[in-house]
C-alpha cells in the first residue's frame, strides 16, 4: 500500500471517531437535561409539599385551640370564613384549597379530625391529608391568671455592676 492510501484509509477512522464522540457527548448531554429538569420538578413538588403540610398543620392548631366541639357544633364560618370547612387559603397561598372533615363518635371517644390541602401541579392536583384525633374539652373553663412575672423585673441589674451605677 501506498502512503497515500494509507492516509485516506486514517482520515476515514479519525472522521468516524469524531462522529462517534459527538453522539457520545450529545447523549450524555441529554441526560444531564433530563436528570436536572427531573430534579427541578421534585424539588417544586416538595415545596409545595412542605407548604401543604404547614397550611394543614395552622387548619389543626386552630381546631385545637377552638375545640372540636365548639367546631363540630357550631358554623365553622365564624374563624374560617364563608364556605366553613371547605375553603381557599389567603395570599400568598391562594393557590392552595382546604377540606376540614371533624367527625364526631361519641361522648367518650375522641374527635376524629382530618385537613385535605389540594393545590394544582404539573399532573393535575396535588393533595395531603392529614388526620388526627382530638379529645373534647372536659371540666370548666377556668380563668388564666394573668400573665405577669411575680417579682418585678430589674434589667438593669442584669447588665449594669450595682457598684458602677
Amino acid at each position: 500500500m501506498t502512503s497515500a492510501r494509507r492516509h485516506v484509509r486514517r482520515r476515514g477512522v479519525v472522521l468516524l471517531d469524531v462522529i462517534l464522540g459527538a453522539l457520545l457527548l450529545a447523549t450524555g448531554l441529554a441526560i444531564v437535561v433530563s436528570l436536572s429538569t427531573q430534579s427541578l420538578a421534585r424539588q417544586v413538588e416538595g415545596e409545595h409539599r412542605m407548604t401543604a403540610a404547614w397550611l394543614a398543620d395552622e387548619l389543626l392548631s386552630m381546631v385545637l385551640v377552638e375545640g372540636p366541639q365548639q367546631l363540630a357544633g357550631s358554623s365553622p364560618e365564624i374563624w374560617m370564613g364563608e364556605g366553613g370547612g371547605n375553603g381557599r387559603f389567603d395570599e400568598p397561598f391562594s393557590d392552595y384549597t382546604y377540606e376540614l372533615d371533624i367527625n364526631y363518635i361519641d361522648d367518650f371517644q375522641p374527635y376524629v379530625v382530618t385537613v385535605y390541602v389540594r393545590w394544582p401541579n404539573r399532573s393535575g392536583m396535588g393533595e395531603l391529608s392529614v388526620s388526627t384525633r382530638i379529645s373534647h374539652r372536659r371540666g370548666e373553663d377556668e380563668e388564666e391568671p394573668p400573665r405577669e412575672p411575680l417579682e418585678p423585673l430589674d434589667r438593669d441589674s442584669r447588665y449594669f455592676d450595682e457598684e458602677g451605677a
